[in-house]
């Protein structure tokens, strides 16, 4: 799989309007967020088949409970589409990682060069590579 050839101005498309956004459940938050910026670079959307399915934090940790945990689940689609796992170090533009929060809480986030972005209750929050645990190379 291949990026898109204006992959580029669609991940920044979507940053711009994700700067605007409010956190919301099943719509703007980490793990659609990744998949938006997926989407935006790849043209697959790897949360297809679960957009739609949660409007809530209970029912999104049910979901991720089933199929193993956040780190599992963004393995297990990466995996399938052969997106490689690299070190937070090796991280490029468009790739995506799993950060840590806080002691127990963790996220996904979209690499932007020098920083992390992952939804915040208003807009984005940019993270460094420090709080990053994993991340996979995808394109």
């Amino acid at each position: 799989m291949t990026r898109l050839r204006d992959w580029p101005e669609r991940l920044d498309r979507l940053v711009e309007d994700a700067r605007h956004n409010t956190f919301t459940w099943g719509l703007f938050d980490c793990c659609l967020f990744a998949a938006d910026a997926v989407s935006a670079v790849t043209g697959i959307d790897p949360a297809a088949s679960w957009r739609g399915a949660y409007a809530d934090a209970r029912t999104a940790t049910r979901l991720l409970a089933r199929r193993g945990g956040l780190e599992a689940m963004a393995a297990d689609i990466a995996r399938r589409h052969g997106w490689p796992g690299v070190p937070p170090a090796f991280l490029g533009r468009g790739d995506v990682a799993l950060v840590r929060l806080e002691e127990d809480r963790h996220a996904l986030a979209v690499c932007l060069g020098a920083a992390l972005v992952l939804p915040a209750q208003r807009g984005l929050a940019a993270r460094d590579r420090t709080h990053a645990l994993s991340g996979w190379r995808i394109g």
